[in-house]
């Protein structure tokens, strides 16, 4: 990803825009600090980010798909913190 100050953006505005028709993303700065992205559009950026990490090898993509319905709740007398430790001692 291409970071640019504002200064030099304001300069190669109409540059800057075709780049990012072809696909590239965008960082602007303020005086080094990140304030913005320009990408393009229908991209999502959380779905950009998270390919992205991916092909660095930081984040494993999901082995599985996720449920389709969240697991359902048990009620149980004891407390969240005596579960979680009955849990531990089970798997070891």
């Amino acid at each position: 990803m291409r970071e640019i100050g504002v200064r030099e953006l304001k300069l190669s505005l109409s540059e800057t825009l075709r780049s990012v028709s072809r696909g590239r993303r965008v960082r602007v700065t303020v005086r080094g600090r990140p304030v913005a992205e320009i990408v393009p559009v229908g991209v999502s950026s959380e779905q950009d980010c998270l390919r992205e990490l991916v092909a660095q090898g930081r984040v494993l993509p999901p082995a599985r798909a996720l449920p389709k319905r969240p697991p359902l709740m048990v009620k149980s007398t004891r407390s969240a913190s005596s579960l979680v430790l009955s849990e531990r001692e089970t798997e070891r």
